[in-house]
């Protein structure tokens, strides 16, 4: 009887362990889809707060984060997403009501060209697709990551990247 119960616990605790791992990475099909789409056309990024055009103080208020500096922007970064606005009177703060250009996140999961295709159409500049008035671009950064940008044609065609010569150009 004892053998038998500590089967059945070696079992049972087998089971809990694997039941509650969440995997780490999400497949094409389960990130970019419908849902992806329909919020890219409202300006927002799937698993994000906040959505293009909204105000630092409201963003502020609502996600904890810390400013920095790079070349093209300001950024507020909290959790992993970074927030976008473009200078303003200062080169170390961004204003209260200063408007989210671009929002830039990574994630763990796999793209295709094809995949962003069947939502947004053709691309317009690359890896970058129209999503109502707003463009969204995927990055392939290796190992089973994605970085994801949305933004206003501004904000897009401001972001430096090494990907090209210096920047995104969308016509």
């Amino acid at each position: 009887m004892g053998k038998f119960i500590r089967i059945t616990f070696i079992v049972m605790a087998f089971v809990l362990i694997f039941a509650t791992v969440k995997p780490e990475a999400t497949s094409a099909g389960t990130y970019v889809n419908k849902d992806f789409s329909t919020l890219a056309k409202k300006g927002k990024l799937k698993g994000v707060y906040g959505n293009i055009g909204e105000t630092y103080k409201a963003l502020k208020n609502k996600q904890k984060g810390k400013v920095q500096q790079a070349e093209a922007f300001l950024f507020y970064n909290s959790k992993n997403t970074y927030y976008c606005f473009f200078y303003g009177s200062s080169s170390t703060r961004i204003s209260s009501g200063q408007r989210v250009a671009m929002i830039t996140k990574q994630v763990s999961t796999n793209v295709t060209a094809s995949q962003m295709k069947k939502y947004f159409g053709k691309p317009v500049a690359w890896h970058t697709y129209k999503a109502g008035k707003y463009y969204v671009r995927y990055i392939n950064r290796g190992k089973g990551k994605v970085e994801f940008n949305i933004g206003t044609k501004t904000g897009m065609n401001s972001y430096f990247t090494e990907d090209e010569d210096g920047t995104l150009t969308i016509k």
